[in-house]
């Protein structure tokens, strides 16, 4: 990738200055994020696989082999000076990143233009909370509380056809679903027995071994995944999957450097197959913050699926992470969900197409439920509530793609994510649209192909 240059050749970001004032009141440490000159080319290693049509545990193998030597590599130039730092009390404590040439850093402020300094140093990056900074918005890709839940399975199940696929033995076993959100209720019916076997739970800020969910936005969103039946209730699209969860945005609040921590672990040591991306940074936002992160996860052989937003009806409102052009290969890019109520109508909340950020390919890329669903909610192992939104969306895809997985595990990533396209079922208006996309995410068929594949 193009050096961008040395830190020392641009001002510090102006949030320091009151960081720093935060800091002497809070025992005088600010946490921040420094990105190396030198990092992995994402595009080039994802072209590449995509090119030579490399198996999927292959690429993971390789990227990961990757990934660890380079970042090791890298962040080796800047240890001495962090070992100083923390000799003269002005760093407390220091944290190399392996998804990137990155390290987490909790310094004092007056050891910041010390760090800027640094000659392999391209930034240094304050943390940023989305509630501290007041830029929470009611349109973000969050749920929307709704009435008592009613009798019966999750409308979705019916309405993708899923119960089909499960009488076949169809039901994500084997996959693992990587959740980047809030939390999970771990003790909910819904999830209980199904944590992954390798890793599944990671607090980068308390360090907590016992699984629970701070809104509970990321077990409505993992319930529509894989959730587990509860009192003879079916709720989500892949309930024979297991789920491995880090607790990256606390109360449902975006946070730069928890979001850091969380995706290494879920990189290098759950190591998931796909991962529920349930934000965004507001309406027609073009803020590529994620991207390197994004990108880690397709080169490892991950599927992110991320939701479009709740901004709609208003047109070139999907937001970023989900709008961002310059994905490889040229016209692919991680899934964009829309959601649709039960009659297959996208709710007005949806956030529309076209890209804001100029990504030249249509988003969304489909749509899935996403109004009324039957999810985990707090007070009892077999609490339920109702909640609506792209979020819930989300987990319905991100259980399509574990179905596919289990018929074809070697499916390359750019390649289940161009069948998921390619096989959804077209929604008025004809043909693919900036509300629907393509149309209705179809299990059946994206499994069909997925098979296909693997039969050639």
């Amino acid at each position: 990738m193009p050096d961008p240059g040395p830190a020392s050749a641009r001002p510090l970001a102006p949030e320091f200055e009151v960081l720093a004032a935060e800091a002497g009141r809070h025992g005088g440490f600010l946490r921040v994020l420094i990105d190396l000159r030198r990092q992995v080319d994402f595009g080039a290693v994802i072209a590449r696989q995509a090119r030579n049509r490399v198996p999927r545990s292959q690429a993971r193998a390789e990227t990961l082999a990757l990934l660890e030597s380079f970042s090791a590599r890298e962040t080796a130039r800047v240890q001495d000076a962090l070992d100083a730092l923390i000799d003269e009390g002005l760093v407390e404590y220091y944290r190399p990143l392996r998804f990137m040439a990155r390290v987490f850093v909790s310094a004092r402020p007056a050891a910041l233009e010390r760090l800027r300094a640094l000659p392999d140093v391209a930034a240094v990056i304050p943390e940023f909370d989305s509630v501290r900074e007041a830029r929470r918005r009611a349109g973000s890709a969050g749920p929307m509380l709704a009435p008592p839940v009613p009798p019966g399975d999750s409308w979705g199940i019916e309405l993708l056809g899923l119960r089909a696929l499960w009488d076949d033995g169809i039901d994500g076993r084997g996959v693992i679903v990587g959740s980047l959100d809030s939390g999970v209720i771990g003790a909910h019916d819904a999830f209980r027995g199904a944590e992954s076997p390798r890793a599944s739970w990671y607090d980068p800020e308390r360090g907590s071994t016992r699984p629970t969910d701070s809104a509970p936005h990321g077990s409505h969103v993992l319930a529509c995944a894989l959730g587990r039946t509860v009192d003879g209730r079916a709720l989500g699209a892949a309930p024979g999957a297991r789920w491995a969860a880090a607790l990256a945005n606390p109360f449902n609040s975006y946070n730069n450097v928890t979001m850091s921590l969380a995706t290494d672990w879920m990189i290098f040591d759950a190591r998931p197959d796909v991962v529920l991306g349930a934000w965004g940074h507001g309406k027609a936002s073009c803020d590529d913050r994620d991207r390197p992160l994004i990108e880690a996860m397709r080169a490892t052989g991950i599927v992110p699926v991320f939701a479009a937003g709740n901004d709609g009806p208003d047109p070139a409102s999907v937001q970023a992470p989900a709008g961002l052009p310059g994905w490889a290969p040229p016209g692919g890019g991680p899934l964009v969900v829309a959601a649709v109520d039960r009659d297959r109508r996208v709710i007005d909340a949806s956030s529309r197409g076209p890209s804001p950020c100029g990504a030249a390919r249509p988003l969304p890329d489909v749509a899935a439920p996403g109004w009324e669903l039957p999810v985990p909610t707090g007070g009892g192992p077999r609490a339920l509530s109702l909640a609506s939104g792209t979020s819930m969306a989300v987990g319905w895809v991100g259980g399509v793609v574990a179905l596919m997985f289990q018929v074809a595990p070697e499916l390359p990533v750019t390649e289940a994510e161009r069948i998921v396209r390619e096989t959804a079922r077209d929604l008025p208006p004809p043909g693919v649209d900036p509300a629907s996309g393509y149309g209705l995410v179809d299990p059946a068929r994206a499994v069909e192909a997925a098979r296909a594949w693997r039969a050639r």
